[in-house]
C-alpha cells in the first residue's frame, strides 16, 4: 500500500514539474511582451500624433506604388507614397518599425514602411497578410495588438483603422518591434524532461516552432498530434500570442523513478515484519512457562492479528507480568514504532521533493569537492546535464568564473571560513555567463568528514531591474532629460574640467514663461506633450558637450562647457530663446511660449557648483521681473544678498552660547503593535524678538559653515541628557538625531561622539540613532561607510535621511551600512491621490525589504496614509497624523495616554 501512495505521489509530483517547467517558458515570452509593449503603445502614439499633425487621411485618384496600382492616400495636402520621413522619423526615436497601410479593395498595401525584405529594399508595395491575425480586425474597424510574423520574423505590434473626415476606413497605421526569440529557443533546446521527455513550442499555427535538441521533430509532431497511451502530453496555452508550451515524457519512466522512490518504503515493511516475528518468538520463549493471563483463543487471536500486521488498539487488558500483557505491550509499541517509521518516510519524501522542485540550483560535493549530486534546477541553469556534473568540482563547471581560487579559499586553504554567500559571475555550459547568488555551506558529519553545499540561482532579470532603475534614478521619466542628480554630478566634473582646461563654463538656469495656462486650457497630457518636444528643441540648440537637465515642473537647467569666450555663451542662449517661441502644435491648436533664463560664468564667478546653480536661479528671477522671454547674467544684487545671509548667520550663531536652542520630539509608533518605539529630536530657535522659529527657518544658513559642529554637539549632549531623565522616570525611548554632513565627515566625529556618550553612562548606546541625509552620502560615500562603522562600534545605529529626494541610489542603500531607511514626507503625504509617489513609496518598502533595512515612512498625516503603509508592509511612521512635535516634558503623559488608530488593527488589514 506505501509503495502504491509513493508511486501515484511521484506521478503527480513529476506532472506538476513539468506544469512549472513549461509555465516557465512561458514566463520568458510574458516578459518579452510586457517590456516591448508599453514600447509598442508610445511608438503608435507618436506615429498618429506626427500623422495627423500633417493633415487629415484623405483619398486622392491613384497612384503607382511598387508595381502596383493602388489609391493615392492623402495626409491634409501631401501625397504619402514613398515619402518615408514620417516613418522613419518615428523609428529613429523609439525604435522598432511603422507602416502606413491604404486600403484596396479587402486588401491592406503598405505604401511607406521601414520594413526590409529579404533583399533589404523597403517593403513597399508588398500587402498586409490575407489569411494573417490583424486583417481580420481592421476590415472590422477595429484596432489589433499582439505577435505577427511579418516576412518570416516574429513582431509584437499594432495595428489601427485610418479613417477620412467621413469616419470611412481608407488605410491603416503600424507598429512594430522584432521579437528576439534566442532565449527561447536555446531555453526549450536545453530542456529534457526525464531522460526521453523534451519540450516544444507550437505556434498559432499549430506548427512546431521550438523543439528541444535531442528530440526527432518528426518523432515529436506525431506525439503532439497522436499521443499515445504510454506518453503523457501536458499542454500550456498562451493566449497573447496564440502559442502553446508542450512538456511531453513517457509513463513508464515516471512510474520507474516512482518505483525506485517507494523502495524505502517496502525496505521499511521488510524490515519491520523481520523485527515483529523476532520479537514475538523471543517473548514467547521467554514466558512459555509463564500463564498466558487470557483465553488461549483470544491470545491466539491477538498475535494472529499482530502478525498479520494489524496493531489497532482495543480494551483487552491482562495481568501484570503475564504472556497477555507483555503481548498487549509490543503491539502497542510496534504500532508507534510504525507510526515513527511512516513519518519519517514522509519527511524523507518531502525533502527529495524539495531538492527535486525548488527553482534554485544545489549541489552537493565530496571531501575533494567534486560533486555527487544535483538537482534539477542545476541543470536548468548552468545546461550541465547530472552526468556531465557529477565528478567534476563546481570551478571546472564554470562557477566564480572570474576567480580562479575562489573555492580553494572557502573550503580547502587552511584559513578557509567555511561558509560564504554573495554574488558572482559564473559561466554556463554556452560560455555565457551570467550573474548568480551564491550561498556555500559545510555539512559535518559524526564521522568528521565533511560534504560541500551550494546554492546558488540565476539573478540575471534582478540585475536588469536594478539597472533600469538606476536610470530612472537618474533621468526625468518624461523627457528622459538627465535629472538634478545626474546634473549635480556632471556640474561638479565639468567645474573640474575648466579649472583645468581654463576654459569658460556657462550655469544655466530657465523655466517656461506662461506654461500654466496651457496644463489648465489643454490638460496634464497636452502639458506632457510640450515638455517632450521642449526637451527635443532644446537638445537640437546645444552642442554634443552641453547638458540640459529637468529639475522638476517647468524648470530647466543648462551647463554649457568648453565656451572660448561670453559672445559664445549669449550666440547659444539666444538661439534657444528663439527656438522656445517657436509655435507648439498641440491637439490642433497652435500655442507659443517663452523661456526666462538666468546664467552665470564660471570661473569668473569662483564659486562652489551648488552655489554656481542658485546664482543661475538668481538671474533667472531677474529675466522673469524683467519681462521674461529674455536671458539675464548674474549680478552683484545677489552679493547685497549673501552680505544679508552673512549678517543673520552671524545672528544665528550667537544663539547657541545664549540659550536660546530648544529640542522638541516627535513620536514613532509601531501602527501594527500599537505602541511607541522612539521619537526624533528635532531643533527649535526660541528667538527673544520673533518667538519660536522652525529650522527650515534658519538651518539652511548654517548648515554649510563650521557652525554646525558645535551646534550639532549640543544636539546629542542635551538629546543624551534627556534620554538620561526620562530613563530615571521610567521611560525608555529610542531617540534619532540629524546630523549635517560636514559634522559627520569631520576626522574626530567618532571620538567625540564616544566622549559625549561617556558624559551619560547610564545611557544605553543603541537608544541614540543618528539620521544622515543622502546629500552626505552622495559626496564621499566610502568615507561616509566607514565612519559609520566607526559609530557602530561604540553601538549607536545609524538611518538614511530623506530616501527619495535629489539622491536617491541603489548603491547607497547597498553600501552604506545603516540599520533604517527614511521614507522622505513628500512621497508619503501625496500617495493617496499621485500614483507617482504611491510607486515610489511601494519601491522603497520592498528594497528596504530585499536589502535587510528597517523601514519608517515620515509624513503620516491621516489614518489612510497610516493603513495604506502597514498594507505595503511598513509598520514604523511618524507625523503630524500620529503626533506634532512636542517639549520633552509633555513625551512621558503623551505615551502613556497613547491610543493607535482604530482602522490599523489586525482585522481591518
Amino acid at each position: 500500500m506505501l509503495s502504491k501512495q509513493q508511486t501515484s505521489q511521484q506521478l503527480e509530483n513529476i506532472e506538476t514539474a513539468a506544469r512549472v517547467q513549461a509555465k516557465t517558458l512561458i514566463r520568458i515570452l510574458n516578459v518579452t511582451d510586457e517590456l516591448v509593449g508599453e514600447q509598442v503603445y508610445a511608438s503608435m502614439h507618436l506615429l498618429k500624433e506626427r500623422g495627423l499633425q500633417l493633415g487629415m487621411p484623405a483619398i486622392s485618384g491613384t497612384t503607382r506604388v511598387g508595381g502596383r496600382i493602388v489609391p493615392r492616400l492623402m495626409l491634409g495636402d501631401l501625397p504619402q507614397s514613398n515619402r518615408f520621413q514620417l516613418v522613419d522619423g518615428v523609428t529613429d526615436i523609439l525604435g522598432g518599425t511603422a507602416t502606413l497601410f491604404v486600403k484596396d479593395g479587402n486588401d491592406f498595401v503598405r505604401i511607406i514602411t521601414n520594413v526590409r525584405q529579404k533583399n533589404g529594399e523597403r517593403a513597399v508595395g508588398t500587402l498586409l497578410d490575407p489569411k494573417g491575425k490583424a486583417i481580420a480586425a481592421l476590415r472590422d474597424g477595429r484596432s489589433f495588438h499582439g505577435e505577427v510574423d511579418i516576412l518570416g520574423a516574429p513582431y509584437i505590434t499594432r495595428y489601427e483603422p485610418m479613417r477620412d473626415l467621413h469616419g470611412q476606413v481608407i488605410g491603416a497605421w503600424y507598429v512594430g518591434y522584432k521579437v528576439d526569440m534566442k532565449v527561447l529557443r536555446e531555453a526549450v533546446e536545453n530542456t529534457r524532461y526525464l531522460e526521453a521527455g523534451f519540450a516544444a513550442v507550437m505556434d498559432d499555427r499549430q506548427k512546431i516552432r521550438f523543439l528541444s535538441s535531442h528530440m526527432s521533430p518528426a518523432v515529436a509532431d506525431h506525439l503532439l498530434r497522436q499521443p499515445s497511451d504510454d506518453w503523457m502530453i501536458v499542454r500550456e496555452d498562451i493566449p497573447n500570442w496564440g502559442f502553446s508550451v508542450m512538456i511531453g515524457y513517457p509513463m513508464s519512466e515516471a512510474r520507474a523513478i516512482g518505483l525506485t522512490k517507494s523502495l524505502f518504503a517496502i525496505l521499511s515493511g521488510t524490515v519491520l515484519t523481520i523485527l515483529l516475528i523476532a520479537v514475538i518468538l523471543w517473548q514467547m520463549r521467554r514466558l512459555i512457562l509463564n500463564p498466558i493471563g487470557s483465553d488461549p483463543a483470544l491470545a491466539i487471536e491477538v498475535v494472529q492479528r499482530i502478525a498479520a500486521g494489524n496493531l489497532e488498539l482495543d480494551d483487552l487488558q491482562a495481568p501484570k507480568g503475564t504472556l497477555m500483557a507483555n503481548v498487549l505491550r509490543m503491539r502497542s509499541k510496534l504500532g508507534e514504532m510504525l507510526d515513527t517509521l511512516r513519518q519519517n518516510a514522509e519527511r524523507m519524501g518531502l525533502s527529495a521533493s524539495v531538492f527535486e522542485h525548488t527553482r534554485d540550483g544545489i549541489f552537493i560535493a565530496d571531501t575533494a569537492t567534486r560533486i555527487i549530486e544535483i538537482n534539477p534546477a542545476f541543470s536548468l541553469i548552468t545546461g550541465y546535464g547530472r552526468e556531465e556534473a557529477l565528478g567534476r568540482t563546481p570551478a571546472e563547471l564554470g562557477f566564480a568564473s572570474a576567480e580562479p581560487h575562489f573555492f580553494a579559499h572557502i573550503w580547502q586553504s587552511p584559513d578557509a571560513v567555511g561558509e560564504w554567500r554573495g554574488e558572482s559571475w559564473s559561466r554556463r555550459k554556452t560560455g555565457d555567463s551570467y550573474p548568480a547568488w551564491l550561498e556555500l555551506f559545510i555539512v559535518k558529519k559524526e564521522d568528521g568528514l565533511a560534504n560541500y553545499v551550494g546554492v546558488f540561482s540565476d539573478i540575471t532579470l534582478a540585475k536588469a531591474q536594478q539597472q533600469n532603475l538606476e536610470h530612472m534614478a537618474y533621468h526625468d521619466a518624461l523627457t528622459q532629460l538627465p535629472n538634478r542628480t545626474l546634473l549635480d554630478d556632471r556640474l561638479h566634473q565639468a567645474v573640474a574640467r575648466a579649472n583645468r582646461s581654463g576654459e569658460i563654463l556657462a550655469v544655466c538656469y530657465f523655466d517656461l514663461d506662461g506654461f500654466k495656462p496651457i496644463n489648465d486650457n489643454f490638460g496634464h497630457d497636452a502639458g506632457d506633450q510640450l515638455l517632450v518636444e521642449l526637451a527635443q528643441r532644446v537638445r537640437n540648440c546645444l552642442r554634443e558637450s552641453d547638458t540640459v537637465a529637468r529639475l522638476g515642473g517647468d524648470e530647466f537647467a543648462l551647463l554649457l562647457c568648453n565656451l572660448q569666450s561670453i559672445e559664445e555663451c549669449e550666440q547659444t542662449l539666444t538661439r534657444l530663446v528663439v527656438a522656445i517661441k517657436a509655435p507648439f502644435q498641440l491637439v490642433e491648436k497652435t500655442v507659443q511660449i517663452s523661456a526666462s533664463i538666468g546664467y552665470t560664468l564660471f570661473p569668473m564667478d569662483d564659486s562652489e557648483p551648488d552655489t554656481l546653480l542658485r546664482h543661475a536661479d538668481h538671474a533667472m528671477y531677474q529675466a522673469k521681473v524683467s519681462g521674461g522671454s529674455r536671458f539675464h547674467l548674474f549680478d552683484t544684487e545677489h552679493n547685497r544678498q549673501t552680505r544679508d545671509r552673512r549678517q543673520e548667520r552671524a545672528r544665528i550663531e550667537t544663539a547657541l552660547p545664549n540659550g536660546e536652542f530648544r529640542l522638541f520630539y516627535q513620536p514613532k509608533v509601531n501602527m501594527r503593535h500599537g505602541r511607541v518605539v522612539g521619537a526624533e529630536a528635532l531643533i527649535r530657535w526660541e528667538h527673544p524678538e520673533t518667538g519660536l522659529r522652525s529650522p527650515a527657518e534658519f538651518l539652511p544658513l548654517v548648515e554649510d559653515t563650521d557652525f554646525v559642529i558645535p551646534l550639532g554637539e549640543w544636539v546629542i549632549r542635551e538629546t543624551l541628557r534627556q534620554i538620561s531623565a526620562w530613563r530615571k522616570s521610567g521611560l525608555e525611548l529610542q531617540v534619532s538625531v540629524n546630523i549635517a554632513p560636514r559634522h559627520m565627515m569631520q576626522k574626530n566625529f567618532a571620538a567625540r561622539l564616544a566622549e559625549l556618550l561617556q558624559e551619560y553612562p547610564d545611557v544605553s548606546p543603541a537608544l541614540l540613532e543618528l539620521e544622515i541625509t543622502e546629500t552626505a552620502a552622495i559626496e564621499d560615500i566610502a568615507g561616509v561607510a566607514q565612519m559609520i562603522n566607526s559609530c557602530k562600534l561604540l553601538g549607536v545605529t545609524f538611518a538614511l535621511d530623506d530616501f527619495g529626494v535629489g539622491y536617491s541610489s541603489l548603491t547607497y542603500m547597498r553600501r552604506l551600512p545603516v540599520e533604517v531607511i527614511k521614507i522622505d514626507q513628500s512621497f508619503v503625504r501625496d500617495m493617496l491621490h499621485d500614483a507617482d509617489d504611491l510607486a515610489v513609496v511601494a519601491g522603497v518598502i520592498s528594497l528596504s525589504r530585499e536589502f535587510q533595512r528597517q523601514v519608517v515612512a515620515e509624513g503620516v498625516e491621516t489614518a489612510d496614509h497610516g493603513l495604506n503603509l502597514l498594507r505595503m508592509g511598513c509598520t514604523i511612521a511618524q507625523g503630524y497624523g500620529i503626533a506634532r512635535p512636542m517639549p520633552a516634558d509633555v513625551i512621558p503623559a503623551w505615551v502613556e495616554s497613547y491610543m493607535p488608530d482604530a482602522s490599523w488593527d489586525e482585522g481591518s488589514l
